[in-house]
């Protein structure tokens, strides 16, 4: 009888250890939305590369309605850098960000190399000491002409819906990220850009109409 107790004790605590653990962990796994108006469970469980149980699960919630404005907590985007045991994590909002400024840069005419390159450029930009350390911070850079970027110069970004390939090469270039060889920092249009300096930079690779440098 002794045995049996101690052996049931032995099961609980291991089951609260267990749920302490989880507790722990998705304390630092998850981010918040806020909910727009047509949003659905099963739209920002597919966003955010989850399930709905999950979802409902993390905020506590049995009901699937949801209402505009409110906010939910939602799964922070993991993904595994190639060759690294440490994961480099983004929210939701920065890859939606980056896919805007893909999209804004490549259009539907860049192949998905340029697609990918342009997204590493961002990538490469934040671990660089020239540039912020953030992805809003580098989409966002301003300098002496207004930003970085001509998309948030003209204002042209935030009007932008990344497409499904606009995703995929941020999630390409995520995966590459931290060890891309070639580093590119910047990237015009030869046909487009005068800037000396930007002329004289060395060349890392040439994809579509873009040429990227160091």
């Amino acid at each position: 009888m002794i045995k049996k107790t101690f052996a049931a004790l032995a099961v609980v605590c291991c089951i609260v250890s267990g749920i302490s653990s989880y507790s722990t962990d998705a304390a630092t796994t998850y981010t918040y939305y806020k909910v727009k108006k047509g949003d659905t469970l099963f739209k920002i469980a597919k966003t955010y590369k989850t399930t709905v149980s999950a979802l409902k699960s993390l905020n506590r919630r049995k009901s699937d309605v949801l209402i505009a404005g409110e906010t939910i907590k939602v799964p922070r985007l993991a993904v595994k850098s190639a060759g690294q045991k440490q994961k480099f994590s983004i929210s939701a909002a920065e890859r939606k960000l980056m896919a805007q400024l893909v999209h804004a840069e490549t259009g539907f005419s860049e192949p998905f190399a340029g697609k990918v390159e342009v997204a590493l450029v961002i990538l490469n930009r934040m671990k660089h000491p020239a540039f912020p350390k953030t992805i809003k911070g580098v989409i966002y850079q301003k300098t002496k002409s207004g930003y970085a970027f001509v998309p948030v110069r003209t204002g042209k970004l935030t009007r932008i819906q990344p497409t499904k390939q606009d995703y995929a090469a941020v999630d390409r270039a995520l995966s590459l990220f931290p060890n891309d060889r070639r580093g590119s920092l910047y990237f015009y249009n030869p046909k487009i850009t005068k800037d000396k300096w930007m002329l004289s930079r060395p060349v890392t690779i040439r994809i579509g109409n873009h040429v990227f440098t160091k």
